[in-house]
């Protein structure tokens, strides 16, 4: 059955045929009886489920494609290689995935033909994802491809190229600003004036990549002070249908899905998914803990950011990086302390996005860290697109210029982790810290792979995701659908979801009065979620290196109690003594209480049983409040 899942199809797959004669291979021709010619140089597999051809050997160009593919957002990806003819007079056909090829099989239009259509943001928005694309591309000789008007494509928010173009010749980056001067009578008014002078600076040679990046940044910042930018965040999580418990975690809290209960300076601005590693004793505790410290070094990250007048992306981005390995320190520790060794090691994946307010700024810009396999998908009216890559061994293999994805990925090892929060000191650990802008309406799905596994989240794109955004759904109750959905098409892990929905739009009122008064809950709820407050070490004890973030949070933000330190000898066995015994009273209060009432009543004595202080308590908070005013005072 698990096979037969895998093997589900989402949709077509178009590939991109570099080197194809198209006279000789008109559409609805074969490329080596498998490849069915579409038009001009499309192409779909028809035997997708066969592993591609390929050569004994990669030329140089092939492994500079596989070392690019770690920018999966942007980039193609090397799919197949095909050799055609006679020995003597063979033509080389390179097949691409991941093309700027739409749903119906079109190419995605240009950036030149995009660039006057699009809003003043989006402007901003497709100049910087080109620059950003300069020195990965100029690591390998492949730069003039930005300067190749048919290469560079767009498709929704997203800047994507087509294929590759060698650097036959020095180019530099005037070049951009050659081509861009040509635009200028399309600029948006309110950044006509700025854009020009960037344009005319850029093509006389005035900026290196670096300083044109942080131009934009500003000009983007500037032209957000007039813009409406909402974000709303819901989370949940599901043991699923095969495991025992959950070793899941995410943020917010599914204790505190209510924005007012949420700390100021994370409201709106954080989501996190957490899969823990290490079996009952050990993943679900890594899990909880990362989750937990960083919260805590978020409110004091977030509140920097906030007022510091000389606040840079490269500085924040350092900064998120020390984040996670004060959170790793934290887990490596524990596994010292307990002596866990290879894979009794607990650890956890974590994939967190945050949108920070640079010097107390409204900010569309949003970072994403990420370590393991949860995901970010970034979900528009337009497309599907998956943001973050896995940390694994395929991925691995291929991004080293190794091997195909297609033949990586069969490796019996080819889904195994190669790094986790928590397993390996932070000398060793290298999380990824990705930064885009988002200039439209869209949706952030942050996930464990309870959902992610065999391309469900394509599969339930149209359906379960698309409609959050078009049709306004509530956040909570598209959580606990996702869930339902995963549970139903894979349920073999646990599931953790965490949506972000970014709109430019006022906030709705109505949409947050559903969501203070009716919040969904998954099975799992919050019911037996493990309090690493009361089991773990205190977040603060970090490592040296977690520097001025290890401080003490600000009185607005330090409502939840300290944590307190593990003694020593802790063991396996001790942690899931305590977390059973701070489950069991969270679990009997609420029967004891209703049984309480009913004997009250059965005894006549229905009014005398509103005189024991627990039962008013338990009626404020569960009763509606229509009825509380029936409700004595306590004496």
């Amino acid at each position: 059955m698990e096979n037969q899942e895998q093997t589900t199809a989402v949709e077509q797959q178009y590939l991109w045929a570099v080197g194809l004669d198209t006279e000789s291979f008109p559409p609805a021709s074969l490329l080596g009886d498998r490849y069915r010619v579409l038009s001009s140089q499309i192409v779909v597999d028809t035997d997708a489920f066969t592993l591609p051809e390929l050569p004994l050997e990669f030329q140089t160009y092939v492994v500079s494609y596989l070392k690019l593919s770690r920018l999966s957002l942007h980039l193609p990806r090397p799919y197949g290689l095909l050799l055609l003819g006679e020995e003597l007079n063979l033509s080389e056909i390179f097949l691409l995935e991941n093309v700027p090829i739409d749903r119906q099989g079109n190419l995605c239009p240009t950036l030149a033909e995009s660039w006057g259509q699009a809003s003043a943001l989006r402007q901003i928005n497709l100049l910087w994802q080109v620059l950003n694309l300069w020195e990965p591309l100029a690591e390998q000789n492949m730069t003039r491809t930005l300067i190749e008007p048919k290469l560079v494509r767009v498709d929704g928010m997203w800047v994507r190229l087509l294929e590759l173009q060698a650097d036959v010749s020095a180019v530099h980056i005037s070049q951009l600003g050659d081509i861009w001067v040509q635009w200028l009578d399309l600029a948006k008014p309110e950044i006509a004036e700025p854009i020009a002078e960037f344009f005319y600076s850029l093509a006389r040679g005035e900026y290196d990549v670096n300083s044109a990046i942080a131009y934009l940044d500003k000009l983007t910042l500037k032209v957000m002070q007039d813009q409406t930018f909402t974000v709303r965040v819901a989370s949940a999580t599901d043991v699923g249908q095969q495991r025992d418990h959950n070793e899941d975690a995410c943020y917010p809290d599914t204790k505190r899905q209510k924005r007012s209960e949420q700390a100021e300076s994370l409201r709106d601005r954080l989501a996190i998914v957490c899969d823990g590693l290490g079996g009952h004793d050990g993943g679900e505790v890594a899990s909880s803990l990362a989750i937990k410290t960083l919260e805590q070094q978020l409110k004091t990250l977030l509140n920097q950011a906030e007022n510091d007048p000389d606040f840079s992306a490269q500085g924040f981005i350092a900064q998120l990086e020390m984040v996670a390995r004060v959170v790793n320190n934290q887990i490596v520790a524990i596994n010292d302390q307990q002596q866990r060794h290879a894979q009794q090691r607990m650890g956890t994946t974590l994939v967190m996005a945050v949108i920070p307010r640079p010097n107390g700024q409204p900010s569309n810009e949003v970072y994403v860290v990420h370590v393991g396999d949860s995901r970010l998908y970034c979900i528009s009216k337009d497309n599907l697109r998956q943001v973050t890559l896995d940390d694994d061994v395929a991925t691995r293999e291929t991004t080293l210029g190794y091997n195909f994805y297609a033949y990586s990925s069969q490796r019996i090892d080819g889904g195994a982790l190669i790094q986790a929060l928590g397993t390996r000191g932070s000398d060793m650990l290298v999380p990824r810290v990705q930064r885009f802008f988002i200039d439209e309406d869209c949706l952030l799905l942050l996930c464990s792979d309870g959902l992610s596994d065999f391309e469900r989240v394509e599969q339930i794109h149209d359906k379960y995701l698309l409609p959050v955004l078009t049709e306004d759904k509530p956040l909570n109750l598209s959580c606990q659908n996702l869930i339902d959905q995963a549970n139903e098409l894979n349920g073999h892990d646990n599931i953790t979801v965490a949506l972000m929905r970014c709109r430019f739009a006022p906030p709705d009122p109505n949409e947050d009065n559903v969501n203070e008064d009716h919040q969904v809950t998954s099975s799992e709820g919050s019911e037996d979620d493990v309090d690493t407050e009361d089991i773990l070490p205190n977040p603060n004890h970090v490592n040296e290196e977690a520097g001025a973030l290890a401080t003490t949070t600000t009185d607005a933000d330090s409502s939840s109690s300290e944590p307190t330190d593990v003694p020593d000898n802790l063991s396996a066995s001790d942690l899931e003594s305590a977390k059973t015994e701070l489950a069991v009273p969270r679990q009997t209060n609420k029967a004891f209480m209703i049984i309480l009432i009913l004997v009250a009543l059965l005894l006549g004595s229905g009014l005398a049983a509103f005189q024991f202080p627990q039962v008013k308590d338990w009626i404020r908070q569960h009763v509606p409040a229509s009825f509380k005013k029936f409700v004595p005072p306590n004496s």
